[in-house]
């Protein structure tokens, strides 16, 4: 029996037509990434019909496997949206393994809209709680944002690269960056309840009211063009019996 290895697959992998871009995955087992001994990749239209086909991919001293796409690989002429696949074959210690992922083809891919200075603006001591094991609080903020682009496609239906007007994710993000935080300040004290707890909860009911007032602007049609810019459309609805909090610039409790 073949051992099962897991590839960190957060999410659809997105890929813009005509450019130049990498694509890559990491393999994982007993908590350390694994380093093949090769790899080929192939990537195919949502009919099964081959762009690239089994092309020698690149590994790196870490493991992580990579393929470069030239502009030419990802022409114009290709339908854009959904459907697209990518297989990674991926020999290690003398068996292949075949990773799939599903893959979008898109003309812009949609960024995140926060950093660091917008949770201490909330927080203005949060630096100050950040362990020093850690630099910054870009995991939880990359977290976050995956988080918000899965439930984009499973709880809204919509297509998150179609959104133009991204400043409508603002609250959600910052609000579900803060809960990942403070959650997990919550949880390295060890405590059944306490003020990070409190807090955490806070910008978790905090994000789910956001993320479900949305009003988005969207491109129907992918021409890159707001269908109407004056016209926004709403993400999905839930009716909440408590409201989120209101912020203000503030110092929460040390550890």
């Amino acid at each position: 029996m073949s051992i099962p290895y897991s590839a960190n697959i957060r999410f659809f992998e997105i890929l813009e037509r005509a450019k130049s871009q990498v694509t890559e995955i990491k393999i994982y087992r007993d908590n350390a990434q694994v380093v093949p001994a090769s790899a080929t990749y192939t990537l195919q239209k949502p009919d099964g019909t081959k762009i690239k086909e089994n092309v020698a991919a690149a590994v790196a001293l870490s493991g992580t496997v990579s393929f470069t796409h030239s502009a030419g690989d990802l022409p114009a002429t290709l339908n854009l949206g959904e459907g697209y696949m990518q297989i990674w074959s991926i020999t290690i210690s003398g068996v292949i393994y075949a990773f799939r992922r599903m893959c979008s083809l898109v003309l812009k891919k949609l960024m995140p809209v926060i950093s660091d200075n917008d949770l201490t603006a909330v927080y203005t001591n949060l630096e100050d709680l950040r362990p020093s094991s850690i630099i910054s609080f870009q995991k939880y903020i990359d977290d976050a944002w995956y988080t918000i682009l899965r439930k984009i496609r499973a709880q809204a239906g919509a297509l998150e690269y179609l959104v133009t007007s991204p400043s409508a994710l603002y609250e959600c993000h910052r609000d579900l960056s803060l809960y990942l935080i403070f959650r997990d300040f919550h949880s390295s004290l060890g405590q059944a309840s306490g003020r990070y707890l409190d807090l955490a909860n806070e910008h978790n009911q905090a994000f789910h009211a956001a993320f479900n007032s949305i009003n988005w602007i969207y491109d129907n049609d992918h021409d890159d063009v707001p269908d109407d810019a004056n016209t926004r459309t709403r993400g999905p609805s839930t009716i909440f019996t408590s409201r989120g909090g209101s912020y203000a610039r503030r110092r929460i409790l040390r550890r």
